[in-house]
């Protein structure tokens, strides 16, 4: 495996207004917000610099159940944009500096989903271990078009 720091991995992400291109704000500033706003980042970036550490990583959008399913028979972890706490949420149209438009959610977050069972998924989201029923998950999943970063081997 490949042992990247949280530091080290959120410093060497790109700045960006728009999440689908770098970090957007300062991840030392207050949860909850949406661009311009400090706010966070997308499976795009993130995906690209896990690669330029080594790890064969994918941006995946509208993912299922199924191919989360899939993902963790085959022991591989499923990063996955949900909102904290894989609480229900919603979305929003931000327009970059750029003018493109970008979905956006309050509250946005990324936890580990490391196991499943036919009633839900065990998600490793920080130091802390929880199960989510698949309801609830999927429906936390959905506010950002089921956006995650898989391993490709």
């Amino acid at each position: 495996g490949v042992n990247i720091s949280e530091t080290d991995f959120l410093n060497a992400l790109p700045s960006s207004d728009d999440p689908n291109q770098g970090f957007v704000g300062n991840v030392n500033d207050y949860g909850g917000q949406i661009p311009p706003n400090s706010y966070g980042v997308h499976a795009d970036p993130v995906a690209k610099l896990l690669r330029a550490y080594g790890v064969p990583a994918t941006a995946v959008y509208s993912m299922s159940a199924e191919a989360i399913r899939r993902e963790i028979d085959a022991g591989r972890p499923v990063i996955a944009w949900v909102i904290v706490g894989t609480r229900p949420g919603y979305s929003a149209t931000y327009r970059t500096e750029a003018g493109d438009d970008v979905l956006v959610a309050p509250n946005e977050h990324t936890a580990i989903v490391i196991g499943y069972d036919p009633t839900g998924v065990t998600i490793l989201d920080g130091g802390t271990i929880y199960w989510r029923n698949w309801e609830t998950f999927m429906a936390s999943f959905s506010v950002l078009n089921y956006m995650a970063v898989t391993y490709s081997s």
